[in-house]
């Protein structure tokens, strides 16, 4: 019996040695990481508040009406769909309770009206962002212009039910004209002033993405992002890292002219 003891002893020892270094990992994990863990667990809640009112100031920076409103807000806005990833961005913004303006190409439309009228139904705006996604510019005859213009709007409120309230020149070009005209038209002229620069090959790796944003946040920060396969898949933790940092998202039916 004493035999079969001290025969067992080795294996007890490697048991407990094995123990003692899980234990001891577990103690040194980063703790950046189990925050991460922990709100992928249970999300931070989101907080929008649908009676504080907001103003574009300088076409890229969101201000709330009142001086003693929140300041430390963004604005989303997703650039030229729309596509089949369209409602699958739809899904991310919705598990983090956050708004945002679908800047659409009435030429996308062609393919995918469905998605066009689900993005309303399901709470989103919708804004203009010209036909073809033509450089306002860089085109001379006004016609032209104005056409890009018009048959955009046509488009989205034929399938939406509203006219656009938003407007975004593409390539952020445009001219005292097309601000002119937007405006005597009723929109709102919006740029930004964050972007995730996901139309860089380097913005598909995540860090690189979120990155980009981050890097030039600020209070009232506009951020641009487009429906690129990889902006889907990193979008979900820019939020996260953006709610983290105690950031909260201005819904765009809550910003007046």
């Amino acid at each position: 019996m004493k035999r079969k003891i001290l025969k067992n002893i080795p294996i007890l020892m490697v048991i407990i040695i094995v123990i003692y270094v899980f234990s001891v990992a577990k103690k040194t994990e980063d703790p950046h990481m189990q925050v991460l863990a922990s709100v992928e667990k249970d999300k931070l809640p989101s907080k929008i508040d649908s009676t504080e009112k907001y103003k574009i100031v300088n076409r890229s920076t969101v201000v709330p009406e009142k001086i003693t409103g929140n300041k430390k807000v963004v604005l989303l806005t997703i650039d030229d769909g729309p596509s089949h990833r369209t409602l699958q961005i739809i899904d991310v913004l919705k598990k983090h309770k956050a708004k945002a303006i679908f800047f659409i190409n009435g030429m996308n439309v062609i393919n995918n009206p469905e998605v066009l009228e689900q993005t309303t139904k399901e709470g989103f705006t919708v804004g203009n962002h010209t036909w073809s996604h033509l450089n306002l510019k860089k085109e001379k005859d006004i016609n032209i212009v104005e056409k890009e213009i018009n048959s955009d709007s046509l488009i989205i409120e034929k399938l939406t039910g509203n006219k656009p309230v938003f407007f975004r020149a593409p390539y952020g070009e445009s001219t005292p004209y097309v601000r002119s005209y937007i405006k005597d038209n009723g929109m709102i002229f919006m740029d930004w002033s964050g972007s995730a620069l996901d139309w860089d090959k380097s913005a598909r790796e995540k860090d690189i993405f979120i990155n980009n944003v981050t890097s030039n946040l600020h209070p009232g920060s506009i951020i641009l992002i487009h429906e690129h396969p990889w902006s889907l898949e990193n979008l979900d933790a820019l939020l996260t890292k953006l709610e983290l940092d105690g950031y909260t998202y201005v819904d765009p039916k809550n910003i007046i002219e």
